[in-house]
């Protein structure tokens, strides 16, 4: 019995244009493995907190508690002689219609006890 195999030479090649696709997948898969592992470090600010001295606003020295402000518009309107305002709320209650909240506590330095106030007729 004589086996019969058959043995034949194949010789695969390919074009210029498979050979450039190639080598242009094979270079951006090896800039992903280099950005993996030589990526530069993060930024990180500094966590604390940096004290700011401001001297002056538009020319005009600070001093004490108080900023000079020049108000020219608010939401678009002119501000005249009155600053347009629309209370919501006053340490968490709600102000409906024209009525404040308040807590009076003392008037002129007299203490308020219970509900009445302290009157002097002139």
């Amino acid at each position: 019995m004589k086996n019969n195999t058959f043995t034949s030479n194949v010789k695969f090649t390919l074009d210029i244009y498979s050979k450039s696709v190639l080598t242009v997948i094979a270079c951006c898969l090896l800039l992903i493995v280099v950005n993996l592992y030589f990526k530069p470090a993060d930024l990180r600010a500094l966590e604390t907190v940096q004290d700011v001295n401001i001297k002056s606003i538009n020319g005009q020295s600070i001093w004490g508690t108080e900023i000079p402000v020049n108000l020219k518009q608010i939401n678009g309107k002119t501000v005249q002689d009155e600053i347009p305002m629309d209370i919501k709320s006053i340490n968490g209650r709600d102000v409906w219609g024209d009525q404040l909240p308040m807590d009076l506590k003392s008037i002129n330095g007299i203490s308020i006890f219970g509900s009445t106030l302290p009157v002097k007729v002139q």
